[in-house]
């Protein structure tokens, strides 16, 4: 069984903070039940590419696909973005189409993000997670931490993670939970599964190699633009009950243009996780404030088409089935506590979802 939720609780919140946080919530809702596009509350959530580059190839990854430069966020940029979204901003994932680590001031950057209040979190292969990167994370004081492993064994670790090296991944993960251990530090963190054909044969062995910290995932096909027929397993929902899923939210409104911004590492802006190249651009953090873009007209334009129900001519969010608004809930659980729990269960079947 996962018990994420017992490895730490929740660091807690100042009294005002938390209301803070819980008022922006309940604006953004009433912004998108009330049709606005241009909306009173700010975004709770954001992605912040660090670097698009990475080293490995992985078939349920886009990248070998990616056609935009690669190149690595300026500090000072960062900086200037965590400023502007406090702080109504909650969480943040310094992490998208690229290997984090690899950025030469990661430690300095989370450590910005959680000095000024935002719970900070990143997703790594880790196969870069050397001591001196693991140290870095931890007195950095970074909240959430996934350990993309993937397998169990060389055999399809080499199928999932094209490039790596298995063993020398996993005595990365060994070594960073015993600095946890003994730092007695309070990061939550999981050890990920994406399960598919490769690998649905392991789930059982990796589930009992990583007690207490296996999450296992759906693979994501980035709104209809990475084809995983070569990568379905017979685990987990089966694909004509993932197609009836994706019909029932076709014709709502996606909650993401009213909730969040995923920033690119050269400053673009795109409206979520599933837009990795140079389209769906809202605006360019280099040369604008957060709140210009997050008003501004190429979003107020996104957000209108989202109303109307007329996506066809939207890349990207005309091939995606969308992400309903379930209001009382978001309003009521902050992203944080949201994050962990899509990361608690104990059920050894993949979960869906943008990360």
């Amino acid at each position: 069984m996962n018990n994420l939720a017992q490895q730490s609780e929740p660091h807690p919140q100042p009294d005002a903070r938390s209301s803070l946080w819980r008022r922006n919530r309940q604006q953004l809702v009433t912004d998108l039940q009330a049709g606005h596009t241009h909306v009173l509350g700010r975004p709770v959530h954001l992605k912040l590419e660090l670097t698009n580059y990475c080293n490995l190839s992985c078939p349920m990854c886009p990248h070998e696909s990616m056609r935009r430069p690669v190149g690595y966020m300026e500090p000072s940029l960062f900086r200037r973005i965590i400023d502007e979204a406090v702080p109504e901003l909650e969480f943040a994932y310094v992490h998208h189409l690229g290997e984090s680590l690899f950025h030469g001031r990661i430690g300095e950057l989370i450590a910005y993000g959680e000095r000024h209040g935002v719970n900070m979190g990143l997703s790594t292969n880790a196969t870069f997670l050397d001591d001196r990167k693991s140290r870095a994370l931890l007195d950095a004081g970074l909240t959430f931490l996934v350990l993309s492993l993937d397998a169990a064994s060389e055999q399809s670790y080499g199928q999932m993670r094209v490039g790596g090296h298995y063993q020398k991944t996993v005595d990365n993960i060994e070594r960073l939970l015993r600095l946890r251990h003994i730092e007695r530090h309070p990061i939550r963190i999981v050890v990920q599964m994406i399960v598919s054909a490769h690998n649905e044969h392991e789930v059982t062995t990796f589930a009992k190699r990583w007690p207490d910290l296996v999450v296992l995932k759906e693979a994501r096909d980035w709104a209809g633009q990475v084809p995983l027929s070569s990568l379905r397993p017979r685990l987990g929902r089966p694909s004509d009950a993932i197609e009836a899923d994706q019909l029932t939210t076709l014709s709502a409104p996606c909650r993401l243009p009213w909730s969040e911004l995923t920033v690119l590492w050269d400053g673009n802006v795109v409206p979520c996780a599933n837009v990795f190249e140079h389209v769906n651009l809202l605006g360019d953090l280099r040369v604008q404030s957060l709140d210009e873009v997050w008003n501004g007209e190429p979003m107020l334009q996104l957000r209108r088409a989202h109303l109307r129900n007329a996506l066809s001519d939207v890349p990207v969010c005309r091939s995606c089935p969308r992400h309903a608004l379930q209001a009382e809930d978001f309003v009521a659980v902050d992203q944080l506590s949201q994050r962990l729990r899509n990361y608690v269960g104990g059920q050894l079947s993949p979960r869906s979802g943008l990360s």
